[in-house]
């Protein structure tokens, strides 16, 4: 039946496509950082969150392969399982509309997306593309974006420069 899990289904049959995470600081809490609020917003029906998957070693992965080969010119092992992440101008609309009107309703200063389309150029490099589409209708509220590598530093160093991240 192509049922692999629960919380996929269920995303899916009623669209739940915002997972919205706050992350913050509180006094009397120990932590390594104080004054700490953040919201961490990710689509969560596309991306690797389809759950469209390839099993290693069975026949349409090794068909799929094959067709990678003859249409990218590039090789796959023939061990290798594989995930297909999606990402789609309508998703990233959706889900960067939805952080930017969360920012505003919440009273946030500013939405970073993050990403990696400086390698995945057709998937996150879309979501990218639509983000900044998205941002020029929102003047009142910061934009900016971050690869997701460098946004991990940014997390350990300085996690009181960011305010909402929205990530595909």
């Amino acid at each position: 039946t192509g049922f692999r899990s629960v919380n996929v289904a269920m995303r899916k049959l009623f669209g739940l496509y915002a997972c919205v995470r706050p992350c913050k600081s509180y006094q009397g809490i120990k932590s390594r950082y104080s004054n700490i609020d953040l919201v961490i917003i990710r689509e969560n029906t596309e991306d690797l969150y389809a759950g469209i998957e390839f099993k290693k070693g069975e026949m349409e992965t090794e068909e799929l392969i094959n067709f990678i080969k003859e249409k990218k010119d590039t090789r796959i092992r023939s061990d290798s399982g594989i995930s297909i992440k999606p990402i789609s101008v309508t998703g990233s609309e959706n889900i960067v509309r939805f952080a930017f009107e969360y920012a505003r309703k919440n009273n946030r200063k500013k939405v970073t997306a993050v990403h990696k389309a400086n390698i995945m150029k057709y998937s996150d490099g879309l979501f990218l593309e639509v983000f900044k589409k998205v941002a020029s209708k929102y003047d009142d509220i910061e934009s900016e974006d971050r690869i997701v590598d460098n946004m991990c530093m940014q997390l350990v160093q300085k996690p009181e420069l960011y305010d909402v991240l929205v990530l595909p």
